[in-house]
């Protein structure tokens, strides 16, 4: 449909509709005659609202100042083919968000007022004896040209082929497909540009390009290439990247900004964050993304990290998750009305929980994370006596193979919004982070920064701008909402997520020199879980058992490990978690394992299979009198 211009809307119009629609966008001394001179022309004043309605700032401005409810009822025009439609129409779509037909039309009216909408009355642009309005071709084009190039404005700035497209192949796009005879476009100029645009792309993308590119930055330049890729994932303010300089060799911004777009490496400019929920940099020092990631993991290839210390937690939360259900179904746990636990129990069941190595969850905080988990899941019931009980799914879950187990921790882990930071942006992140963690090789370390970094900056490059701002639309309405985040602070909560939470699922090793942690990997068990298959179907080598008659079992562990020590927690209590893994078995808790399910013949079947010498008789023996008298 043919959009209608302001000149158009306002051939038929009155002197008056003139009058106000230049008052609300001119001001009123557009409208008047200046001291002993003649009033401007009916054409003059058409030409100054065409014009007003073409600047960016001016539209901009005026928006933001409706209220929000016209700002919502002129949002359909925009989107609607030649930015006209009926009242009927209207009504039929968007009359829910209206008390009634009349509150409606006086929201058009004020709309009308404003000099955002006009009549449309002819019968080609609306439905046949149906009261049209339109807004104005110049006003609709500037609002959808911001929109497009907001965005897009993101990811022209932190991508290489987002900047490509900018600067080179958008407009020059534009014109081959519009370069045609008589003005019709050229069939097939915007395919053959597009193909132009992915070969220049991948040319400028290739690691050895970008190697060679960076090689030929001045000194000063590569300096700070260098500190921003290591120390801010390739993103910071140009105040942060000083700071990294001593007095006098602090880089000049120009000098920066001129080198790395010329060598297609990145750039200096403001970043628009705001809008997106995130602080924004005036100022931001930037390189690519796609530099970033070939770079990092270069440099990653180059210096191995040096780790003194390694931590792995293996299955521990979810062995004591099961721990928790069984301590609700074996003994009464009250909670107070708040619905917290009391504080005796608190303190007796984190007691009892197996701990998570290097501090990152101490274990009044693990029994914390697990009762939430268990309420959010339904896995347990708060009964009217205040007593705590496992559901019928607590029981399917304490029963569940381990991997099942472990996907349902990751998956309430990836939603949990406990941890400091814009959930928002937060659970999105996440989901990038282990796509990128999928992709490493298993039980290599790296740089602790490394993973939250590329994942943040793989986040921000696919970032819908149009879906973030519409979710921020209400917050940023008010002049005094600030961000909680910077960029610098999003990739630190993150890494924080993946220490509390990652970490203590067993989805990756930590490493530490000096006592600090200092390098991280995918660890086997989480190469597992995010690729879906088990080390038994890799062929991997099991597990195998040696059983004392002093009822001990050692553990020597093979690729199923974590399926194994997962198994044998049910119905035996781990003494020790080392190179070999040390078992009690006892009456106390063979019948735990037999109250949540496991048979006598699971349990000895269960030892039979992994055991490398005959079970000795007295155990046998003990543990079917001990089940027999359960």
């Amino acid at each position: 449909m043919k959009s209608l211009d302001l000149r158009t809307l306002l051939h038929d119009a009155a002197a008056d509709v003139l009058r106000e629609t230049v008052i609300a966008w001119l001001g009123p001394d557009a409208a008047s005659a200046p001291a002993g001179g003649k009033s401007p022309s009916r054409a003059a004043l058409v030409g100054s609202l065409s014009a007003a309605m073409e600047d960016e700032a001016t539209v901009l401005r005026r928006l933001q100042q409706l209220p929000r409810k016209l700002q919502d009822l002129l949002e359909p025009f925009l989107q609607a083919p030649g930015s006209v439609i009926s009242v009927q129409q209207l009504f039929s779509t968007q009359g829910q968000a209206f008390k009634s037909r009349f509150d409606l039309e006086a929201c058009l009216a004020a709309l009308q007022r404003e000099g955002m909408l006009f009549p449309a009355n002819d019968k080609r642009w609306t439905d046949y004896q149906a009261q049209g309005y339109a807004v104005p071709a110049e006003l609709a084009r500037c609002v959808i040209d911001h929109r497009a190039r907001a965005r897009s404005a993101l990811k022209d700035l932190i991508t290489l082929q987002g900047f490509l497209d900018a600067r080179h192949f958008r407009a020059r796009n534009q014109k081959a497909t519009k370069a045609g005879k008589n003005g019709k476009p050229v069939e097939g100029a915007d395919e053959k540009a597009a193909d132009h645009a992915r070969k220049i792309y991948k040319l400028y993308a290739m690691g050895s390009a970008i190697a060679s590119r960076r090689g030929k930055l001045p000194k000063e330049v590569a300096a700070a290439f260098e500190v921003s890729m290591l120390k801010h994932g390739g993103l910071s303010s140009w105040e942060e990247l000083a700071a990294e300089f001593d007095d006098g060799e602090v880089p000049d911004a120009e000098l920066c900004r001129k080198c790395l777009e010329e060598s297609m490496l990145g750039t200096v400019a403001p970043l628009p964050l705001l809008r997106l929920g995130i602080q924004p940099m005036e100022n931001a020092f930037v390189l690519f993304h796609e530099v970033v990631l070939e770079e990092l993991l270069k440099h990653a290839n180059k210096h191995a990290v040096e780790v003194q210390e390694e931590l792995s937690c293996g299955a521990n939360l979810a062995s004591n998750v099961g721990r928790f259900l069984r301590e609700l179904h074996q003994s009464t746990v009250l909670f107070t009305a708040e619905g917290d636990l009391f504080k005796a129990s608190h303190k007796r069941i984190a007691g009892s929980l197996l701990p998570i190595a290097g501090g990152f969850l101490q274990p009044e905080a693990q029994l914390e994370l697990v009762y939430k988990f268990c309420l959010f899941r339904r896995l347990i019931d708060r009964r009217g006596e205040r007593a705590l009980r496992p559901t019928p799914q607590g029981m399917e879950f304490d029963r569940a193979p381990l991997a099942d187990q472990q996907k349902l921790l990751l998956q309430h882990f990836i939603e949990d919004r406990s941890l400091p930071g814009e959930s928002f942006h937060h659970v999105r992140m996440r989901r990038v982070l282990l796509r990128l963690l999928r992709r490493g090789q298993p039980m290599v370390w790296q740089e602790m920064t490394c993973l939250p970094f590329l994942a943040r900056n793989a986040y921000l490059a696919q970032l819908d701008g149009a879906q973030v701002e519409e979710f921020f639309a209400a917050r940023c309405q008010g002049a005094a909402y600030a961000p909680s985040e910077n960029l610098q602070q999003m990739a630190r909560n993150l890494l924080l997520w993946v220490k509390r939470r990652l970490y203590p699922l067993g989805l990756v090793d930590i490493g530490l020199r000096d006592g600090r942690p200092v390098a991280l990997r995918l660890s086997q068990l989480g190469a597992d879980l995010l690729e879906a298959e088990s080390a038994a179907k890799a062929g991997g080598t099991r597990s195998t058992v040696l059983v004392n008659p002093d009822f001990e079992i050692l553990m020597f562990p093979g690729d199923d490990v974590h399926e194994a020590v997962h198994a044998f927690d049910r119905f035996a209590k781990r003494q020790k978690s080392d190179h070999v893994h040390q078992f009690k078995l006892d009456q106390v808790t063979l019948r735990a394992g037999l109250a949540e399910g496991l048979t006598l013949e699971d349990i000895v079947r269960e030892l039979n299979d992994r055991a490398r010498a005959p079970i000795p008789q007295n155990v046998l023996y003990s543990l079917e009198e001990w089940a027999r008298h359960g």
